[in-house]
């Protein structure tokens, strides 16, 4: 895995060069230049997004809400997480105290709910190691994000929920290409074998356990005829859940009824007088 830290290092060291080429000192050295230069490259790295139509202002605020949650042990990050969420286990002591029973694991939070005590619970889907552990919510904080990883039959890979939804769409494909008697598709089953690899190091799972984790996933969705119309991603509206959950408004059995207003009757054919 490259060295993340040193890349961005010399990305600033690029930067500093062209915005300061005849400034002695080096921001590796000097955090009192550090920290303007590191803030003066990502707004300049907002308005290259914004000059050519890409939006990053969720990223943006996603990071800045990392860092809050990242505060510290005394720190509670309960009240963002959401149902969907990608966290991983803290390594250091808790608010409690307290030390994480496990190794830094990386998955999404499938459910959410609070214990007799008042403390948040969470339970934690590990691709390739567990499909549900129970924890503390102050055992968790965000996950480090997975690394874009290009596939060459499905685009860029941006997040670990992309990679898990990415595998199954491959793994469909080939599954029924399978049963119609074709070949399989040697850049598919590459791109399956990468983004295995690639989710597994991100959560700390095996990638064949990563796969024997989905068999019923991508059985049931082998099973299914193809969506002529995709819907929304069900990820995503997990991840527009907020905890707690508040209860739904009650539907009716029937059909809703229509706000649309009814048609005028049409004018009735006058009689001809005598």
């Amino acid at each position: 895995m490259p060295d993340l830290d040193e890349a961005v290092a010399a990305a600033l060291d690029a930067y500093q060069q062209q915005l300061l080429p005849d400034e002695s000192d080096s921001h590796r050295d000097d955090p009192q230049l550090a920290e303007p230069l590191v803030e003066s490259l990502m707004e300049q790295l907002a308005r290259y997004a914004q000059a050519r139509g890409l939006d990053v202002h969720d990223t943006f605020a996603e990071l800045h809400q990392q860092h809050l949650d990242r505060g510290g042990p005394d720190h509670d990050p309960t009240y963002n997480f959401r149902l969907g969420a990608e966290v991983q286990f803290r390594q250091g002591r808790t608010a409690t105290g307290a030390k994480s029973h496990y190794p830094l694991w990386r998955g999404f939070i499938t459910a959410l709910a609070t214990a007799p005590d008042g403390q948040p619970q969470c339970t934690v889907r590990v691709p390739g190691v567990h499909e549900g552990l129970h924890v503390t919510a102050a055992e968790l904080e965000p996950a480090d994000s997975l690394l874009p990883l290009p596939a060459r039959t499905a685009g860029v890979v941006c997040s670990a929920r992309d990679a898990e939804s990415t595998i199954i769409d491959i793994a469909v494909r080939l599954k029924r290409a399978a049963g119609n008697g074709l070949v399989p598709d040697e850049q598919a089953l590459t791109d399956l074998a990468q983004l295995t690899m690639r989710l597994g190091a991100w959560s700390g799972g095996r990638p064949d356990a990563i796969m024997r984790h989905l068999y019923d996933r991508i059985i049931d969705a082998a099973q299914q005829p193809p969506r002529q119309r995709p819907g929304p991603d069900a990820a995503a509206r997990l991840a527009a859940t907020e905890f707690p959950q508040q209860p739904g408004p009650s539907g009716a059995d029937g059909p809703p009824a229509t706000t649309r207003p009814k048609p005028d009757d049409p004018p009735r054919p006058r009689r001809p007088r005598p």
